[in-house]
C-alpha cells in the first residue's frame, strides 16, 4: 500500500500499474474459481436430484449448452460402474425425471407453453436420446402437436383466444432431432417416415416444408440425437431399459469431429 501511495499521482505508470493489474488478475482468479464451484455443484445435484433442474439456483445452468452436454457424459460415465441392467434402470428414470422437470405445463396457463418449448429444446441439444421421454411427457401433459407448434403448422400465436407464447419452433426441434417429425405431424411412433407426396395438391404447404427440413438433418436416423464420441464431445451414451449400452457401444458413433458440427474450441473437460 505505501508503494501505492508512493506512486498515486503517476495512476496509469509504473509500479502503480503492475500492482493494479496484479490485484485485478487475482480478482478475476477468484471470481472464475467461485464460477467453477457453483457449476461443479450445479452437475453433482442434478446428477443426483434431476428434479431440482428449474430451481432458481440451476436454471441458469441447464439452458447452457455445454453445460448439458457434460451433464449427460458425466451421468453416463457414472452407470458405467454398475452392471448393463441396473444401469439401464437407473439411466431411464434419470432421463424421466429430468426430462419431467425440464417440461412444466399448467393448462391453467398457456405461457407455460414456451417453457415446454424451451425445455424440449435444451434436452434435444445435449444429444443424448430424450425423444422418448419427451414424447411420452407430452402424451402424459396432453399436450398436442397442435399446441406446441401451431405457429409450424399453419396456424399463428393464438389458440382459443388465449396466445401460447413463444420459444422454441418445430425447425428448431428437427435440427437436433429429426425424428420428432412423427409426432408433430400427428404420425404414429412407429409409422412410415412421411414423405413428401408428389402430384398432391392436398399436401400442405407447411407439413412439405417439415418433411424437406427434417430429411436435411438426418431424417430417421436415430443416430443424429445420439451423443457424438468424437475429440472435442466425448460423449457417452445413457443406457435405458429400451435401449441399453454394452461394452462396444460404449466408443461407437460419430468418430469425426467433422460429422458432429460441434464447435471448435477446446476439448470437454469434466
Amino acid at each position: 500500500m505505501e508503494t501505492l501511495d508512493d506512486h498515486a499521482e503517476q495512476i496509469g505508470s509504473g509500479p502503480y500499474a503492475s500492482l493494479a493489474a496484479e490485484l485485478q488478475k487475482v480478482a478475476n482468479s477468484m471470481q472464475k474459481q467461485a464460477a467453477d464451484t457453483r457449476r461443479k455443484f450445479a452437475t453433482e445435484m442434478l446428477i443426483d436430484v434431476p428434479s431440482c433442474a428449474l430451481s432458481e439456483t440451476m436454471v441458469k445452468f441447464v439452458y447452457d449448452r455445454r453445460f448439458m452436454s457434460k451433464l449427460v457424459r458425466k451421468k453416463a460415465l457414472q452407470l458405467q460402474k454398475f452392471n448393463g441392467h441396473c444401469g439401464a434402470i437407473m439411466g431411464t428414470a434419470w432421463k424421466i425425471e429430468i426430462a419431467d422437470a425440464l417440461l412444466p405445463y399448467d393448462e391453467r396457463d398457456m405461457n407455460t407453453l414456451e417453457d415446454v418449448r424451451n425445455g424440449i429444446y435444451t434436452l434435444l441439444v445435449a444429444r443424448s436420446g430424450f425423444l422418448p421421454q419427451i414424447l411420452n411427457r407430452l402424451d402424459r401433459l396432453g399436450i398436442t402437436p397442435w399446441m406446441l407448434c401451431n405457429k409450424d403448422l399453419g396456424g399463428d400465436e393464438w389458440i382459443d383466444n388465449r396466445w401460447v407464447g413463444g420459444g422454441a419452433s418445430a425447425e428448431d426441434f428437427l435440427s437436433h432431432e429429426p425424428r420428432m417429425l412423427r409426432w408433430i405431424l400427428g404420425y404414429q411412433g412407429h409409422a412410415p417416415w412421411p414423405t413428401i407426396r408428389r402430384f398432391d395438391e392436398g399436401q400442405p404447404a407447411y407439413e412439405r416444408q417439415l418433411i424437406k427440413f427434417a430429411d436435411l438433418k438426418g431424417g430417421d436416423d436415430k443416430r443424429v440425437n445420439e451423443a457424438c464420441a468424437c475429440k472435442v464431445c466425448k460423449g457417452v451414451r445413457i443406457p435405458t431399459i429400451d435401449c441399453p449400452m454394452t461394452t462396444s457401444e460404449a466408443s461407437e458413433c460419430r468418430s469425426d469431429a467433422s460429422e458432429c458440427g460441434s464447435e471448435g474450441g477446446d476439448e470437454m473437460v469434466l
